[in-house]
């Protein structure tokens, strides 16, 4: 007799990290699966991978009724047929396959499914609007899609290069989920005929400068305070700078990071977190310059959670945070003489300015941005990361750029005392018989321009006190 039951093989997991739940079926001690269209996430699963969510079980239990009773009128105590013969009985298409499947359909459910799963949801949304005005209507075979098409609504996209590229791989991407879910199947029937294998989206390259100079940079910092409690150029600048001291960090990875429990920042970079085994986590040691505009926007109630700032109490949501970002930018913009300013030019400033102004080298600008190279992909698993060196690389550029210690010519020291003679060997030795006593002070109202002070000696000689720097 054929024995049925549902279950998740764990080796199974889909790329969008979930596990479709399948029909085992046993006859004449040989195994058989088939599909269904019941999905499941790792939350959704016990450690042993049995089905938790009490929906789903339900649902498998009515997939297993229906098979159950297909397998009685089958007969098989009369009927000598092969375990792949039963399976292809019993999973006879009375459902019809669809002999077309409306890809905004598909669409449409599929965004649903991954709300909550990607970040960039409204690029794909707007995706979908933009490929239906260009089709003209909202009923599209997905079999009409081909690389001729895709072509053709790369050019309807006329000189929107960003648009071109971020719209057609998000449209290619649904297209493949959806072949892959209809075309799979035990008969090998291919609903979806058509392939976008060999369409390759264009890529953009960006033209726009993004970075600010040294100079706009260290004009943002000095931009005085406005006297509104609730003011979003306040609030824009002071996030540009906590980007910048943060080597850069995006807007929704400042709404979210945390404190370490070591005086230490973290976080897992919200745009690559998904695709990296590592996570893509980067630690950051705080500069004291930072740590004002730390105590500024403290997390006061989130203590418990560890979070570094109350953003998330600000604002609802990253979104909602990154776009008052861009609105408060645009008056810092105009502050200092650039227009266009976008708060993700904190980034590339970051970048530029480390490279260009204090020679920190590529890979170690590379590991500050949290990026990785494809080539060290599977060097990196063995690699225990240790990020003292950006960090130490991070408090340079920091010194450089607010404190102006490094790299910049240093100007010769200024004396307070214009008379003061120079501690030299030759007028100290010509001076040793003659001293008789020398105390020292300094002066901690005489600044040097440099932030630095001198220290004065006294020499009491036989004749009278003499100042010396």
């Amino acid at each position: 007799m054929a024995t049925i039951k549902y279950e998740v093989l764990k080796h199974n997991m889909r790329k969008d990290r979930t596990w479709n739940v399948v029909i085992r079926v046993t006859h004449k001690r040989v195994m058989k699966y088939i599909p269904t269209t019941v999905y499941v996430t790792r939350n959704e699963l016990t450690p042993s991978f049995r089905i938790r969510n009490c929906q789903k079980r339900e649902k498998c239990e009515e997939i297993l009724r229906i098979y159950r009773k297909r397998i009685e009128e089958e007969n098989l105590e009369f009927n000598d047929m092969t375990a792949d013969e039963l399976v292809r009985r019993i999973t006879r298409k009375d459902i019809a396959r669809p002999s077309y499947v409306d890809f905004v359909d598909y669409y449409r459910k599929w965004m649903r499914v991954h709300e909550n799963e990607i970040k960039g949801m409204g690029n794909y949304r707007s995706a979908l609007n933009s490929f239906i005005r260009f089709m003209g209507r909202r009923i599209i075979n997905c079999n009409e899609i081909t690389v001729r098409l895709m072509e053709s609504y790369v050019r309807w996209l006329g000189d929107r290069h960003r648009a071109a590229s971020l719209y057609s791989v998000c449209i290619k991407r649904v297209f493949n989920e959806a072949r892959e879910t209809y075309n799979d199947n035990l008969d090998g029937v291919e609903v979806i005929r058509r392939s976008l294998e060999f369409f390759s989206p264009p890529v953009h390259i960006c033209t726009q400068k993004r970075a600010i100079s040294l100079e706009h940079l260290r004009a943002l910092a000095a931009i005085p305070d406005e006297e509104r409690s609730n003011s979003i150029r306040n609030l824009a600048r002071d996030v540009f700078l906590i980007s910048f001291m943060m080597m850069g960090a995006n807007s929704i990875d400042i709404f979210s990071c945390k404190w370490d429990g070591e005086g230490n920042i973290t976080y897992d970079r919200a745009k690559t977190k998904d695709r990296r085994p590592d996570h893509a986590r980067i630690v950051i040691k705080p500069h004291p310059l930072l740590m004002p505009l730390i105590h500024k926007y403290a997390s006061v109630l989130d203590k418990k959670d560890n979070y570094v700032f109350r953003f998330n109490r600000m604002y609802r949501n990253p979104a909602s945070f990154n776009y008052n970002l861009n609105r408060g930018m645009k008056e810092v913009g105009k502050e200092i003489g650039e227009q266009g300013l976008t708060f993700y030019a904190a980034r590339h400033t970051m970048a530029t300015i480390a490279f260009n102004e204090t020679d920190i080298d590529k890979m170690t600008i590379h590991d500050m941005l949290n990026h990785q190279l494809p080539a060290y992909r599977i060097t990196d698993i063995y690699i225990k990361k240790d990020f003292r060196r950006i960090n130490e690389a991070n408090f340079k550029l920091i010194n450089f750029v607010f404190n102006n210690r490094e790299k910049e010519p240093s100007a010769p020291p200024q004396h307070n005392h214009p008379d003061a003679t120079l501690l030299t060997e030759s007028f100290i030795t010509s001076l040793v018989d003659t001293v008789k006593g020398i105390t020292w002070r300094l002066p901690t109202q005489d600044a040097n321009p440099d932030k630095t002070w001198n220290v004065e000696i006294k020499l009491t000689c036989k004749c009278q006190p003499l100042p010396l720097g």
